[in-house]
Parts: C-alpha cells; sequence; structure tokens
C-alpha cells in the first residue's frame, strides 16, 4: 500500500474511532437516563397500597372528627384537659 493510502485510511479509522465514542457516550447517557426514570416509577402494586393507606388516613380522620364532636358536646372544656 502506498503511503497516501495508508495515511487516508488511518483518518477514516480515527474519524469512526471518534463517531463510535460519541455515540456510545450518548448511548450510554439516554440508558441510563431511562433507568432512572422507570425506576421513580412506582409500581402498580404501590401504586394500590398508597391509595389504599390514603382511604384508610381519610377515614380515620373523619372518625377522630366525629369523636372530637362527641367530646364538645359531652365536655365543652375537654381540650383544655387534652393539652
Amino acid at each position: 500500500m502506498s503511503t497516501a493510502v495508508m495515511l487516508e485510511f488511518l483518518g477514516v479509522l480515527k474519524l469512526a474511532t471518534i463517531f463510535s465514542f460519541v455515540l456510545a457516550i450518548i448511548w450510554i447517557n439516554r440508558h441510563y437516563r431511562a433507568r432512572k426514570a422507570q425506576a421513580s416509577v412506582l409500581a402498580d402494586e404501590e401504586k394500590q397500597t398508597l391509595d389504599d393507606l390514603s382511604r384508610v388516613a381519610a377515614k380515620l380522620e373523619e372518625r377522630v372528627g366525629t369523636l372530637e364532636k362527641i367530646l364538645d358536646a359531652e365536655q365543652p372544656k375537654w381540650r383544655d384537659h387534652a393539652a
């Protein structure tokens, strides 16, 4: 092979190597961004559990409100003793 052909081949090889590295960096970056986004999303089972706990908390809040109304009617100064 002649020197000119060899230099041209090395130039193309350098460009291909640089191009490959750039593509690899972009692919790795996107791959791990997708993984991070996927990991931050709640699973269906976790969403269901969270919804169930939210409903239970709402019921408990309603019951406490009802108990406070009953205590207010029966013992108006109960809050003074609770603190």
